[in-house]
C-alpha cells in the first residue's frame, strides 16, 4: 500500500512540473509569435502577403497560448488530485491525454500503469482514505 501512495504522490508532484513547464513553453512560443506577427518589417516569400503573414503568426500565437495554458492547468489540477487520491476518471482522462506528446508520453504510461491497480482504485474509491487492514494483512506483515 506504501507503494501505491508513493506512487500517486510522485506522480502528481511530475504532473504539476510539467504543467507548470507546459505553461511557460507555451507563453514563452506563443509571445514569440505574436511579437514576429506584430512586426511591420516582416519580409515574406510566398504566396502570403506581408498583412496576411503577421495576422497567421498572431493567430498561431494566440493558438499556443491558449492550448498550452489550457494542457498546463489541466495537468496542475491533475496532480493536485493524484496526491489527494480524488477525481480518478479526470486524472484517468489527463493520463491519456499525456499521450499525445512527446516527453509526457512516458508520465502517461506511467500514471495509467499506476491507476489501473486494484489497489488504487480502492484508494480512490475511498476519496483518499486507507482502506481497512484485515488481521491476514497485518499477520503477513508481522511475518
Amino acid at each position: 500500500m506504501n507503494k501505491d501512495l508513493d506512487h500517486l504522490k510522485l506522480l502528481g508532484i511530475f504532473h504539476t512540473i510539467w504543467g507548470v513547464l507546459a505553461i511557460l513553453f507555451g507563453l514563452a512560443f506563443g509571445m514569440l509569435y505574436i511579437a514576429l506577427g506584430a512586426n511591420p518589417n516582416l519580409e515574406v516569400s510566398g504566396n502570403l502577403s506581408p498583412s496576411n503573414a503577421r495576422e497567421f503568426l498572431i493567430v498561431v500565437g494566440i493558438v499556443v497560448l491558449v492550448l498550452s495554458s489550457t494542457y498546463g492547468i489541466l495537468m496542475i489540477i491533475a496532480g493536485g488530485m493524484l496526491r489527494k487520491h480524488r477525481g480518478y476518471g479526470f486524472c484517468f482522462f489527463v493520463s491519456i491525454l499525456d499521450l499525445l506528446g512527446f516527453p509526457s508520453l512516458i508520465l502517461g504510461i506511467f500514471t495509467l500503469i499506476v491507476l489501473v491497480r486494484p489497489t488504487v482504485k480502492e484508494l480512490f474509491k475511498g476519496g483518499g482514505a486507507l482502506p481497512p487492514v484485515t488481521t491476514a494483512q497485518t499477520v503477513s506483515r508481522v511475518a
